[in-house]
């Protein structure tokens, strides 16, 4: 199989890739959520022959359900957890400087209502802020009441004795998975998504590749391979179930719920932070595409399967946790609700799971399948580098040296426009393409109609929703509505409305057939209903 070879990112091109290799592929990868995608990147720049694996769409899962935060996790530093925290901001600087349009720095706000407050508070975020001396988000400082009012008009001012801002850094997380699955690509690896793997390979009690099923046309995919690593998520016991080498018990599983509310909560351009909710946790209230972004609960939970009925639950806490601070958050402003399971490596004990650390954990069974677990969002890059040299050692691979910390995401733009840097960056989805916005702007130029909002309220345009499907592996409107663009997340009511006019816009402009537009259709209130509305 060569190395290095650019592949289009489309499936066509990467499922005859696969099928062309004669010989087996240095690293398999299962799994396309933040883990699994920053290994294949690893990987292929590494020089590697490449492919990963995924059974749904990329970060289709808790990858593209975060609090969109990359950071150091100021609760981890109450915790104790320096070295994950120490960890997390090298990581935080590299993101920023590899995908400027994807990452900036977000103020965010912590209120205090007593002196002693401020003194607590404000020792932890200022620990917080020295240990990312240099790193260009800038430094933790006091606020008056006067100025917290200003930066966050809608807060609390009874007993507001003034605040303390510190500096972390937002996100997109379903863009910068696809940043990051196309820069992989760019490099040489095959990348599928829509493809289950059935069954673990093996020769002479070694994992040898994977059989696999491709979920949207049926057929068969066989695969060599010299290391297979499961990276797999919240599937991480079900795939070590597959290996005869393997155990399962790994994981445990965290509910993380959020709510989407309107965006005129908070002021522009600063977060808030609830440094402490009744359960003893914190919460995040964040600007997000002229949204307001709550969350997130920490629930244990005993499988990987979200429970709708729990998340309105969540949703219902979250509600009353943040109203004590924002007092117009009210149930009449929730636009969206939303869940993602997270995998927390078990401790053993039947502690809370906002106990457990979001430390990771490399493993390797007796038949050679490498399993990569645990861990978050902001350590990803740093857990592909250490499991693919693991991978290295385990298939006897040529040693390379790791370039992912100063490697540039797709997208980059060396000569950025200065809205990028603005604190309205996050809130127009068109800077979140960098580079790539061309691509829609030449959409937009070929066929004005799809300069069309993709719905009302929600900062799209028809044009996103076709781009999705021309150049981002988008198969199915959910896809399109929830990871391309993120309509569902934003405004779940309005985004089910103009389901019909964006099936119709993907059906005449993006090249599908007849009949996807109508199943899509028909398969799109169970899509569209996990982004629950207002709850009760």
């Amino acid at each position: 199989m060569p190395v290095n070879k650019r592949l289009p990112f489309d499936r066509p091109s990467m499922i005859e890739f696969i099928g062309a290799a004669e010989q087996p592929v240095d690293v398999l990868v299962i799994g396309g959520g933040a883990t699994g995608l920053s290994v294949a990147l690893e990987s292929a720049t590494r020089g590697y022959s490449t492919v990963l694996l995924e059974r749904g769409d990329f970060a289709g899962g808790t990858s593209s359900l975060s609090t969109k935060l990359i950071h150091g996790g100021v609760r981890y530093l109450r915790q104790g957890r320096i070295r994950l925290v120490r960890e997390s901001l090298r990581e935080r600087r590299s993101f920023r400087r590899n995908a400027p349009h994807l990452v900036r720095p977000l103020p965010i706000v912590v209120p205090t209502y007593s002196r002693w407050e401020s003194v607590k508070y404000g020792a932890g975020l200022f620990a917080y802020s020295a240990m990312s001396r240099g790193d260009g988000f800038g430094r933790a400082r006091n606020l008056s009441s006067d100025a917290v009012l200003s930066v966050a008009p809608g807060i609390q001012s009874k007993g507001l004795r003034g605040g303390i801002v510190f500096p972390d850094g937002q996100t997109d997380d379903a863009r910068l998975a696809l940043a990051i699955a196309k820069t992989a690509a760019s490099h040489g690896a095959a990348v599928l998504n829509y493809v289950a793997v059935r069954t673990l390979r093996t020769n002479h009690g070694r994992v040898t590749g994977v059989e696999a099923e491709d979920l949207r046309n049926g057929k068969s995919i066989e695969i060599d391979a010299r290391v297979v690593i499961n990276a797999t998520g919240v599937h991480t016991d079900a795939t070590l179930e597959l290996d005869a080498g393997g155990s399962s018990g790994l994981i445990r599983w965290s509910r993380g719920t959020h709510i989407t509310m309107d965006g005129s909560l908070l002021g522009e351009g600063h977060g808030l932070l609830i440094p402490e909710t009744s359960d003893g946790r914190v919460v995040f209230a964040l600007p997000w595409l002229r949204r307001t972004l709550i969350g997130t609960t920490d629930v244990n939970v005993d499988s990987p399967d979200p429970d709708p009925r729990a998340v309105l639950e969540d949703a219902e806490f979250l509600i009353d946790e943040v109203k004590r601070y924002l007092p117009e958050a009210g149930r009449s402003k929730v636009l969206s609700t939303f869940s993602g399971i997270r995998p927390l490596i078990s401790n053993g004990s039947a502690s809370p799971t906002s106990s457990i650390s979001r430390s990771h954990r490399i493993l390797v069974s007796r038949t050679g399948l490498l399993t990569i677990a645990g861990g978050k969002w902001t350590t990803a890059r740093l857990m592909a580098e250490q499991v693919v040299s693991k991978a290295v050692e385990i298939a006897r691979l040529r040693n390379s040296k790791s370039v992912t910390s100063g490697l540039k995401l797709e997208g980059h733009d060396e000569t950025p426009d200065e809205s990028i840097r603005s604190p309205s960056h996050i809130d127009e989805p068109d800077t979140l393409y960098g580079a790539e916005i061309a691509a829609i702007k030449d959409l937009e130029g070929r066929w004005p109609d799809l300069k069309t909002p993709l719905c009302a309220g929600v900062p799209y345009r028809l044009s996103h929703a076709v781009y999705g499907v021309l150049g981002e592996m988008a198969q199915t409107l959910e896809d399109v509505l929830s990871r391309r663009t993120r309509a569902s997340l934003l405004d779940a009511g309005a985004t089910s409305s103009a389901a019909s006019r964006v099936v119709q816009a993907v059906r005449r402009y993006g090249g599908v057939e007849a009949d996807w537009a109508a199943n899509e259709l028909a398969d799109m209130q169970s899509s569209i209903a996990e982004f629950h509305g207002p709850p009760g």
